[in-house]
């Protein structure tokens, strides 16, 4: 700073003695500040003590190497999901169960999935090493498997895992009885539910007796819509019988084995709107009890491959709606039993076709016996009735007479 201020003092040059002296000292003058300001700068520019640093000369950064991409191994791991609560013998096939593969580290790559109606999966793993599969699903304990390995070869292909699930302890409300905004109620029986006891959910139980008697009306005039679980696997008797009123669609889920006596007797039958009544596709129906459809409409309602009996008047009054213009009803190759008047004034059927051999009378077998009951298909408008062979053959002609009266019978080898 002394220096700033001594540069900066513009104090008048005592008068000259010699022109050429004072000359030098003039011409001089510029150069001694130049100086003197270099010197400031370097002062300023460099800590006492410490003489400035050479710059060295910069290094040139190593051109980078590709980065190796690791190998992505994929395992398509296919299976199908189960429930089987404890103390049942029998499993169902378990849809919308949730899927997914558990690796370390987590990959976000790996997405659950869903299983499908009839608990199918298919699941990419996209991992290296071991891992887990992990299955949950409402009403069910949450399944881990063991830690699944094959080798590290690419693509894999898991194989079928079958993956059985236990029901979560009891406690779970059953169902639920909402209005709906077009009027009527709905019956929403609840995830979880197994099965629908005796007159359970029919208009004469206490349950919807007790609600229709809360709102002021007839039990049959409540229930205008019912949702059934995919869990469900059998209707008790009169289990849902006489909602008269519905006339939204319903579907008998897929996993629904037996059906009751009068289990949907009268369902719809009263509605403006008939509702949209059928089965689900693959359908493991094994037995439909007495008058189990009576006066009822089904709408493209195919008898499933898996149905053994069919029981007196099941299908009695029962209009079969069909979007196909072939009017057939096949009778599938399992059935064994067919009760009396089975499908006695059904409508909508010009042909039935008997498909089952099970169904031929067993030599010596009594009247009450016979695998097929008297007046099958009385007043049912059914033009022709194809038969096996040994079926048509084992009964006579009196007793053919009394079972399909004079309906042309086909015999077919």
């Amino acid at each position: 700073s002394k220096m700033i201020l001594l540069i900066n003092n513009k104090r008048t040059p005592p008068p000259p003695r010699q022109g050429t002296f004072n000359h030098r000292l003039i011409t001089l003058g510029p150069l001694l500040a130049a100086f003197a300001f270099a010197l400031l700068f370097t002062a300023c520019d460099s800590p006492a003590g410490e003489n400035p640093v050479t710059p060295t000369t910069p290094v040139t950064p190593a051109t980078p190497t590709t980065p190796v991409t690791p190998t992505t191994f994929t395992t398509t791991v296919t299976g199908t999901v189960t429930a089987s609560p404890p103390g049942e013998s029998s499993s169902i096939d378990l849809p919308r169960a949730t899927v997914s593969a558990l690796t370390t580290p987590p990959n976000p790559a790996n997405r659950p999935v869903t299983s499908s109606p009839d608990g199918s999966f298919t699941l990419q793993v996209k991992h290296s090493g071991s891992f887990r599969i992990k299955v949950e699903s409402t009403c069910y304990d949450t399944l881990t498997t063991n830690a699944f390995t094959e080798p590290a070869d690419g693509s894999r292909d898991a194989g079928a895992l079958k993956l059985t699930l236990k029901t979560e302890p009891a406690g779970t409300a059953r169902y639920s009885i909402t209005p709906r905004a077009a009027g009527g109620f709905k019956l929403t029986v609840n995830n979880c539910v197994r099965g629908i006891g005796n007159n359970e959910f029919g208009v004469t139980g206490t349950i919807i007796s007790a609600k229709a008697g809360t709102e002021g009306v007839n039990p049959r005039l409540l229930i205008t819509e019912i949702s059934l679980p995919p869990t469900l696997t059998h209707v008790g008797n009169d289990g849902l019988a006489r909602h008269t009123k519905l006339s939204e669609p319903l579907t008998i889920p897929r996993n629904v084995a037996a059906v009751g006596n009068k289990a949907f007797k009268d369902v719809g039958n009263a509605s403006t709107t008939r509702p949209t009544f059928s089965l689900a596709a693959d359908s493991k129906l094994k037995s439909i009890g007495s008058q189990a459809f009576e006066n009822v409409h089904l709408h493209d309602f195919i008898l499933p491959g898996t149905l053994e009996t069919i029981g007196r008047l099941a299908f009695g009054g029962v209009n079969f709606l069909s979007t196909s213009s072939d009017e057939l009803l096949v009778i599938p190759a399992k059935v064994s039993k067919i009760g009396e008047r089975a499908f006695e004034f059904i409508r909508g059927i010009a042909t039935v076709d008997i498909r089952s051999r099970q169904l031929a009378k067993p030599a010596g077998a009594a009247a009450a016996d016979f695998p097929l009951q008297p007046n099958l298909f009385q007043s049912a408008g059914i033009t022709e009735i194809k038969l096996p062979a040994e079926v048509y053959d084992s009964y006579n002609a009196t007793e053919r007479n009394a079972i399909f009266g004079s309906i042309t019978l086909t015999r077919v080898p």
